[in-house]
């Protein structure tokens, strides 16, 4: 969109047009301040190496009389900055005050002060190197950057979206359109004040990243990837009327940690998550802490809702987790070996408690108290099963095996 819209920013005052071209400066300030304060060194010290990248293009390449695009000082901007891009992307998150963080914060310090003693001192060298003509690529990219320039972006671009493939993060998404913002900023030639809305752009998307990582860790469980408490209390202030919240724990839960250690544990609750977060009949489900979960039903009674609970359970009941043997080899033998077990089965199955909103359950609160006493009367009666709360005035059709307390 902001590449669609340069065109119009021609028509803009002046004094906004001045104003442009020292917003980037209080962007990425901001920005590496609230990294640092969140505790992410990586939007850290890239805000703070565009910071002085930019720094250094506006007060001195821009004021030089010939074309920016044809200065050492921009070509080993350009030339470094989607190489480090890449880099932090890929490293993994530490305080900004940590040694790693400390190093990579040295790191980019190091290379300002590499580039300016060989622009001084090898300025030929580095010349021919940076502005390399490579005659196939001009043929099918008109740019203004050159092929070093352009092999150094593409390197990058490829690192990035296999990082971005690989974890999926919002980070590594953030890292990838601040590359391409940059890219096109370079581009420019920065030859006009509003060249610099890209590179403002490149600013706002790691803020986009930094915001929705601390969002995703305010709502979001991060071993099961569901919503957890806070999601689920904001998503309860909104409920009016008729609403249906279940209740659900994972049986002998305690045993599989004592069993087979926290590792499978963990391994049971993403498996028992990815189940529950599949329900149907419009169910939203949260983590409520630990081995417990909960499924809200806006709209539904318990009676509306208790098949889809009942096809959960029992789809939970008919799933198996595959254990792998510890002493598993990383690759494949070439010779096959006597089988000794390499994996064993563990069963897993989930009680329910079920409630809704009626006369006597006016408040939230009690509906989750409600719903938790049919929890425990199931664990009471056996296990692998569903309770409600209220007196049963409903006989539903059960799948063959299910129960019903």
């Amino acid at each position: 969109m902001v590449y669609l819209g340069m065109p119009y920013t021609e028509h803009l005052s002046s004094k906004i047009i001045e104003n442009i071209a020292l917003a980037p400066y209080l962007i990425f300030f901001g920005i590496a301040v609230l990294g640092s304060f969140f505790k992410r060194y990586r939007i850290a010290i890239l805000s703070f190496g565009l910071l002085l990248s930019y720094f250094i293009l506006h007060s001195a390449v821009t004021n030089n009389e010939i074309p920016p695009s044809e200065t050492l000082t921009f070509a080993l901007i350009a030339f470094l900055l989607p190489l480090n891009i890449a880099v932090l992307a890929a490293m993994k998150e530490q305080q900004v005050l940590s040694m790693q963080g400390f190093g990579a914060l040295t790191a980019i310090i190091v290379q300002f002060m590499l580039s300016y003693w060989l622009t001084q001192n090898y300025s030929e060298t580095l010349s021919a190197f940076l502005f390399f003509k490579w005659g196939a690529l001009d043929t099918y990219f008109t740019t203004v950057l050159s092929a070093p320039l352009i092999v150094a972006y593409f390197i990058s671009f490829i690192a990035l979206c296999g990082q971005v493939i690989k974890s999926k993060g919002l980070f590594e998404m953030a890292f990838l359109g601040c590359l391409i913002s940059s890219f096109l900023y370079f581009n420019t030639g920065l030859i006009k004040p509003t060249d610099a809305f890209y590179i403002i752009l490149a600013g706002l998307l790691l803020l986009w990243g930094l915001m929705q990582n601390s969002y995703l860790i305010a709502y979001f469980d991060e071993l099961t990837e569901l919503p957890g408490r806070r999601a689920m209390n904001e998503e309860l202030a909104r409920l009016r009327g008729l609403y249906t919240i279940a209740m659900l724990d994972i049986d002998f839960f305690k045993r599989f940690n004592d069993t087979y250690g926290h590792d499978v544990g963990d391994q049971v609750l993403r498996m028992v998550a990815g189940k529950i977060n599949q329900i149907e009949g419009g169910g939203k489900a949260f983590r409520y802490g630990g081995e417990e979960f909960a499924i809200i039903f806006a709209g539904k009674d318990s009676k509306a809702a208790f098949p889809f609970l009942s096809n959960l359970r029992e789809t939970i009941d008919n799933t198996n987790l595959i254990l792998r043997s510890d002493n598993r080899p990383e690759k494949k033998p070439e010779v096959a070996q006597p089988r000794k077990v390499p994996w064993q089965q563990v069963h897993v199955t989930i009680s329910i408690g079920v409630a809704n909103s009626n006369k006597e359950l006016l408040t939230i609160g009690k509906v989750i108290k409600a719903a938790d006493e049919a929890l425990y009367r199931s664990k009471d009666k056996g296990r692998n099963r569903i309770s409600q709360y209220a007196t049963m005035d409903y006989e539903p059709s059960l799948p063959e095996g299910d129960k019903l307390a």
